[in-house]
């Protein structure tokens, strides 16, 4: 496609007034070229009108600019037809034209034209229309767009930020000897303690290029790695505006918006294979452990949905994402333990989704279908079984690997069941709460227009809540595992070392294995075993108080 079709292309809607203006002078144009040349084997200068011109057999007269405007004017008015347009025979349409042509007041006097002799003089006038139309709409163009681009240029202001004294502010807030904020002010702001973050910072300075101090030209320093993390856990903590940050850091709004990026990019990178892993087998016998405490052996953690407002959705989208409050909405998939890390964030789907359509996308079965998943054998009342299971609300399907509560407990056995799995599955409620309370970003409306920034600052977001999980959860945990060391014989939940998930896998294995995850008559069994359960664990203590 040349330039001249790709401008046309763009710019017909918005340019066909003016096209219509230069219309009136492209015809100029040709008519003045036409009266310098005269089409024909032997061309004169002479009128056509002349009624006393010498008679030669078959001689081909040349075409006036008075012929020529008629012409055209006939191939106009007969091509108005309200009936039929110009869509007729070609040799009934020419006859029409040419009697059209012949009827003129205009040609008073000259010899008549045949439609063959009309149709032809046409083509020629059509051709030579063209080129003079598209060298005055190109010539139009590259005119527009240079009076254009001249409007549109504007000076740059530049505003001297003395980024030099944000840092040095920054540093003696926080980060000298003697600080004038203390520990527990740091942890509040930066949703963080401090060795974390500086860990946070040497990661990125070392490994991203971006967060290096540099020199300009002149020699003077950029900003520090400081100042660039500290936008960014700002912007993430409090949900605030790209310039919010400017008065106090020295940051414009387009640096702040980079740094954003670049710190999303850089904690994906360097620390998702850490803080998003897969449980090990020491973090799965860990969680068997603690649900087998808690009342519920098996359970490795509560799955649930969240939505996330996006207020800058395109218009085109907005009915796929938008449900309910008629608010366009992300949805974002977890599963959480009882220490709040999030094991499981499967983040993109449309806001129109519930949790079950969520499920039938989401990889969070993934390992097991696959055979990657580590071996898990524990008893309930007796009996035993092979599949860990998740905690869930009513919505989600009644498969092996999910256990709800019950709507209407009928019983006391019943209802103790109920008081306690609805209180075990609240972990995930409350990773939700506390990820949504430390980076407020994820709470307040999505001012992005990319979907793929949107999901990698969740990710992100997860990534950190996690790394803070890690470094806080013994100042916070309800239960006390330090009790519990691998290996040793800690409950009738274990975690099989010695079985391999090497093992390749076919299609049969793998319809094998969903078929016994979606088992509704296993779900059942299960589930009646741990109303049994916990009736024998804590029956007795609810009947004492």
């Amino acid at each position: 496609m040349t330039r001249v079709e790709e401008i046309k292309s763009k710019k017909s809607v918005s340019l066909f007034i003016m096209l219509i203006r230069w219309t009136n002078e492209a015809t100029r144009r040709y008519l003045k070229v036409r009266q310098c040349r005269v089409f024909g084997t032997q061309a004169t200068e002479g009128c056509n009108f002349e009624e006393s011109s010498p008679a030669q057999p078959k001689e081909r007269r040349s075409w006036s600019p008075t012929e020529d405007v008629v012409l055209i004017s006939s191939w106009l008015n007969t091509s108005k037809d309200p009936v039929v347009g110009n869509e007729q025979r070609s040799v009934a349409f020419w006859k029409r034209i040419a009697t059209y042509f012949n009827a003129s007041p205009k040609l008073v006097g000259c010899e008549k034209r045949e439609s063959s002799q009309c149709k032809q003089r046409w083509h020629k006038i059509n051709d030579m229309f063209d080129q003079i139309f598209d060298q005055t709409f190109e010539n139009l163009m590259i005119h527009g767009d240079e009076e254009d681009a001249r409007k549109k240029r504007k000076k740059r202001a530049f505003i001297e930020r003395n980024r030099e004294e944000g840092h040095v502010r920054l540093w003696n807030d926080y980060f000298s000897e003697t600080p004038t904020y203390p520990e527990n002010f740091f942890r509040r702001r930066f949703r963080m303690n401090k060795p974390l973050f500086m860990r946070i910072v040497d990661r990125l300075s070392n490994e991203v290029p971006y967060f290096r101090q540099k020199k300009d030209a002149l020699g003077r320093l950029g900003l520090s790695s400081l100042q660039k993390c500290t936008t960014a856990i700002r912007v993430l903590a409090y949900g605030i505006a790209a310039d919010t940050v400017d008065e106090y850091l020295r940051l414009g709004e387009t640096t702040t918006r980079k740094c954003l990026e670049h710190f999303v990019e850089g904690i994906i990178n360097l620390f998702s294979d850490e803080y998003l892993r897969r449980p090990t087998l020491a973090d799965l016998q860990r969680l068997l452990y603690i649900g087998e405490y808690r009342g519920f052996p098996g359970m490795i953690g509560s799955i649930d949905c969240m939505h996330w407002e996006w207020k800058n959705c395109p218009t085109a989208w907005k009915g796929q994402y938008s449900r309910g409050s008629g608010k366009p909405t992300i949805v974002l998939e977890a599963v959480a333990s009882y220490d709040l890390w999030i094991w499981h964030a499967f983040f993109g789907p449309p806001g129109t989704l519930n949790d079950i359509n969520v499920l039938d996308r989401s990889p969070v079965f993934d390992d097991i279908i696959k055979g990657h998943a580590p071996a898990v054998t524990y008893y309930v009342n007796g009996r035993e079984y092979h599949l860990a299971y998740y905690l869930t609300d009513g919505i989600y399907p009644k498969w092996a690997t999910f256990i709800q509560s019950i709507p209407l407990p009928q019983g006391p056995k019943a209802v103790l069941f109920a008081q306690h799995q609805e209180a075990v599955r609240k972990d995930v409620e409350r990773a939700f709460g506390v990820l949504q309370s430390r980076f407020v970003i994820a709470k307040n409306p999505s001012l992005f227009w990319d979907k793929i920034k949107i999901g990698r600052i969740m990710r992100a977001c997860i990534i950190l809540h996690n790394m803070i999980v890690e470094d806080e959860r013994d100042g916070y945990s309800l239960f006390n595992v330090s009790e519990f060391q691998q290996g040793e014989d800690n409950g009738s939940s274990h975690v099989d070392l010695m079985y391999s998930t090497d093992i390749p896998t076919n299609i049969a294995n793998m319809m094998n294995v969903r078929t016994r995850i979606r088992d509704r008559q296993m779900h059942q069994q299960l589930k009646d075993d741990l109303v049994e359960h916990v009736w024998l664990k804590f029956g007795r203590e609810d009947d004492n108080n």
